[in-house]
């Protein structure tokens, strides 16, 4: 592919991702794709979050797939 980073759509840029990883440009092409994203998170990172919440979301998760 001869097309710059910001050239690629998502999907070449996980092709690219998946064939180079251990290329100079790996770094800077998973970033172009991360800020890409658009959807939201549904929960916050864990580390924003006490062990108690983050027991009680996998206890329902568990608990809604019995």
């Amino acid at each position: 592919m001869n097309k710059s980073l910001s050239q690629m759509n998502n999907q070449e840029l996980r092709q690219y991702l998946s064939e180079n990883r251990n290329e100079e440009k790996f770094s800077q092409a998973l970033e172009l794709l991360m800020s890409r994203k658009t959807e939201n998170f549904k929960y916050p990172t864990p580390s924003e979050i006490d062990r108690e919440e983050i027991e009680a979301i996998f206890q329902a998760k568990l608990n809604h797939q019995q």
